[in-house]
């Protein structure tokens, strides 16, 4: 058998990434669940990493929304694609864990919340009108000011007047520090007097420390005020602080609000992703979205973004006219369109537009711009959308379902092991190795991919355990029919695989055929059977034709005679 060593490092190479890519899975459910809760708070990114369970398995809510046609004109066929724009951002909000939206039909929308704890709020937020505003973002001084009053209240310290520097207020804190070391030497307190003199000399840069805690969280790229994403949650609480909205009150900054982008971009000095940039706005809006006649995505024909994708926006009349006096008024300042509180695109405003139409240009990709184009267009969306469905699942019974999938799958396995190895003795030892390696793949492959296992995920790999095995049995068998007629073990085993190639690559092909049909048919659950039978058949033709293959022909090959 030739480049035996290529393919054994082929095979070491796949069982070390499948390894690497369970180790977090492994990691994180071994936790408790309260630290499992604290992970999706604090490090949501992990769960980007990791084999995520389902709405039947870990609990949570499905709901089914549909679209009331009865006002939209017979020509509004993208009424269903609007709608799934407003309700995605909804669920984004709602810091839900592999979420799952999909369109049924053309007024339906299924949506899948596993975890979710509040139900009542997840229905509120979901259902809740669309606001779409057009709001002008502040100037960067203002935005550093407002920064520093933030970072100055969370501090436990004086709102900063605009001419001080870290110098003189780190000098103020030293002084204050002095201060209380005098009064306590002059108690004569002894354990007070060392106390006191430590921490005169590092006042100042306690100072400093403290001052951090906000302020170290917001970073820049260009111009722009960025925060890595895992810092996100530990900035809205900072930013919605009673404390802090009466310091900005005080400061003459009540009218004005932190929005953050609507995506993870790259930014920061340095940093390749992973952030977001967080905006600066007067609350109140210019214009609303009710003034979005209509927008279409296009390709710009000239000047420096020629080629570029763009978006082409409609106002009606009096949409025209406040359009043109917000323009005109606000040269070079950027305006920020928001979308429940989210900032899609801030753009600036280059010269006075008039006429009702605008373009909003920059480095958009074809879909980047359709999307937004859609966003704009939700804005005014006539259509409401109710819930007609409603089914929630308890964790009690998620825990149930994996208690007894697992018993199934042990029980299963059990039976399949004993077979195996009384019927086809060391050849049996062989084949379990590679059904071994197959579930490994599957459960990888799931998680590299953020799948989710539901409950007929569950019930797929019991199925594979069986179909795992059904390969080799029909190679086993084609060998010792080779072995009968007097070949050599070499031989035997090179016709078996070649002989029965063809039966198992007509089985396993029409069952993949089928799992495809169910996952571009099917809804939910189903969807997840078909994902976890796809990936284990695939698995199977690899660790049957070539795991298995390699490991008969390196150990029995040179023998005269087969353990089978």
């Amino acid at each position: 058998m030739k480049n035996v060593g290529l393919r054994f490092g082929i095979v070491a190479a796949v069982l070390a990434l499948t390894v690497y890519l369970l180790i977090p899975s492994f990691q994180f459910y071994m936790k408790s669940e309260a630290e499992q809760e604290a992970i999706r708070k604090d490090a949501p990114q992990t769960l980007k990493r990791i084999l995520n369970l389902g709405l039947d398995l870990q609990g949570g809510m499905r709901l089914v929304l549909e679209i009331d046609r009865s006002k939209l004109p017979d020509n509004d066929k993208d009424v269903i694609d609007r709608a799934y724009a407003i309700i995605e951002n909804r669920i984004n909000q709602l810091g839900v864990a592999e979420p799952t939206l999909q369109k049924q039909g053309n007024n339906r929308i299924i949506v899948e919340l596993p975890g979710i704890k509040d139900e009542t709020v997840a229905k509120e937020v979901i259902g809740k009108t669309a606001q779409l505003e057009f709001k002008l973002v502040r100037s960067d001084a203002d935005r550093e000011r407002a920064l520093s009053i933030i970072e100055a209240t969370v501090s436990g310290k004086e709102a900063p007047a605009d001419s001080a520097s870290k110098g003189e207020k780190a000098d103020a804190e030293k002084e204050k520090a002095e201060k209380d070391l005098a009064d306590k030497l002059f108690s004569g307190d002894d354990q007070s007097k060392d106390s006191a003199a430590g921490k005169a000399d590092s006042a100042g840069d306690d100072a400093f420390e403290a001052a951090g805690s906000f302020r170290s969280l917001v970073e820049y790229y260009g111009e722009m005020a960025v925060v890595k994403t895992e810092n996100e949650r530990k900035v809205k609480e900072y930013l919605s602080r009673d404390d802090v909205r009466k310091a900005l009150d005080r400061a003459g900054l009540g009218g004005s609000d932190f929005l953050w982008g609507n995506e993870a971009v790259a930014g920061g000095r340095g940093a390749s992703g992973g952030y977001k940039y967080l905006y600066y706005v007067k609350a109140a809006p210019e214009m609303k979205g009710d003034v979005i006649k209509n927008a279409m995505q296009s390709i710009d024909q000239g000047g420096m973004n020629s080629g570029k994708a763009k978006v082409d926006m409609e106002m009606n009349s009096a949409g025209a006219r406040r359009f043109t006096a917000v323009t005109g008024a606000n040269i070079n300042k950027q305006l920020a369109i928001v979308l429940d509180s989210t900032v899609y695109s801030a753009p600036r405003i280059v010269s006075r537009i008039s006429g009702g139409r605008a373009e909003i240009t920059g480095s958009f990709t074809i879909e980047e711009a359709k999307a937004l184009a859609i966003i704009l267009r939700a804005g005014a969306l006539p259509a409401p959308v109710s819930i007609v469905e409603e089914r929630t699942v308890g964790p009690s019974l998620g825990q149930d379902a994996i208690r007894k999938g697992l018993m199934a799958g042990a029980i299963g396995t059990a039976l399949v092991i004993v077979f195996m190895i009384v019927y086809y003795k060391a050849s049996g030892l062989i084949a379990l190795f590679a059904l071994l390696l197959n579930m490994l793949i599957v459960l990888a492959t799931m998680a590299a991919a953020s799948a989710v296992l539901t409950l007929p995920g569950i019930a797929g790999l019991i199925l594979l355990i069986g179909m795992g095995v059904d390969a080799n049995v029909l190679i086993f068998e084609r060998v010792r029919e080779e072995m009968s007629l007097g070949r050599t073990v070499r031989g035997a085993i090179d016709l078996g695989y070649s002989n029965a190639l063809s039966a198992i690559l007509d089985s396993n092909i029409t069952t993949i055929i089928t799992g495809l049909i169910l996952l571009w048919k099917g809804t939910g659950p189903i969807r997840g059977f078909a994902v976890t039978l796809i990936i284990g058949i695939t698995a199977s033709l690899f660790t049957a034709l070539f795991v298995s293959k390699l490991l008969m022909s390196s150990l029995f090959s040179k023998q005269s005679k087969l353990s089978i």
